[in-house]
């Protein structure tokens, strides 16, 4: 189940991208790049898209996704709680910015299917079997965990300041967790304010996980801000060495397949 980092930040340069994931080339996790980093080719083979909240780096790019892949044989399927996509439809898919794609286009059928759902209600698509998790944001929010028969099970939080045990308290626990790490430590009322964790954060995180006995997985800090990414490396990785982990972040173009890391 090969895994392609899309994004890695929470803002979009010349050289970084809004959070987003694509596993075996057809689901997407966040669709804040997931339109402009793809080829129109690629474009076409999504079949799914998770959608964590309704903030716009982790949804923008959904009308484009499905104007551009208008005439392909599939419609897209798109999974997010109800108030998630009762925002894309109201704000993004308006008629104004762009039209409703989850409805008939020049009388071709809808590019998107939109389906609401909520935690704790394992569903599958697109030959993987997802669960929905709360995630603790100033909106709706949700986690998700990913697993395809004979690989390996993905994590990610989504941007939470919410524990981790809920993804590791379980009998299939993700062999490899991306978690929201955005701000640095002086930061952390800022980082607390806006639904996000700082290194340290993180740090308290990993020693109630460790307290209870529980095994780590590979624990993979995403969705650092630009303008901070330096510090926050820095502070990671002393968290690392505290706990004996590599605390690395994820970066655009990182890969991850059966063999580990590429």
């Amino acid at each position: 189940m090969p895994l392609r980092v899309i994004g890695a930040h929470n803002l979009e340069t010349s050289h970084t991208r809004h959070t987003c994931f694509l596993l075996d080339d057809v689901l997407g996790i966040d669709a804040g790049s997931l339109a402009s980093a793809l080829s129109h080719q690629e474009q076409r083979q999504v079949q799914t898209v998770l959608i964590t909240h309704a903030h716009l780096d982790h949804c923008r790019d959904i009308p484009a996704l499905g104007l551009a892949t208008v005439g392909a044989p599939h419609p897209i399927e798109v999974y997010a709680l109800p108030e998630t996509l009762a925002a894309i439809q109201s704000h993004l898919m308006d008629g104004s910015f762009y039209p409703d794609l989850s409805q008939s286009l020049n009388g071709d059928a809808p590019r998107l299917r939109l389906h609401p759902i909520q935690p704790g209600e394992p569903f599958c698509t697109a030959g993987f079997t997802v669960e929905a998790l709360p995630a603790s944001h100033p909106v709706p929010a949700l986690g998700y965990i990913v697993r395809k028969a004979g690989n390996r099970t993905i994590g990610y939080t989504g941007d939470s300041t919410g524990d981790l045990l809920p993804f590791l308290q379980r009998d299939a626990s993700p062999d490899v967790l991306f978690v929201d790490v955005t701000f640095p430590d002086r930061l952390g009322a800022r980082a607390e304010a806006s639904g996000h964790l700082t290194p340290a954060a993180l740090g308290q995180r990993l020693a109630r996980a460790q307290s209870l006995g529980l095994k780590l997985p590979r624990v993979i800090p995403i969705h650092l801000d630009i303008q901070h990414a330096p510090e926050v490396m820095r502070e990671l990785a002393e968290v690392g060495a505290h706990f004996g982990l590599d605390l690395s972040p994820a970066y655009e173009g990182m890969t991850l397949d059966e063999g580990g890391l590429v």
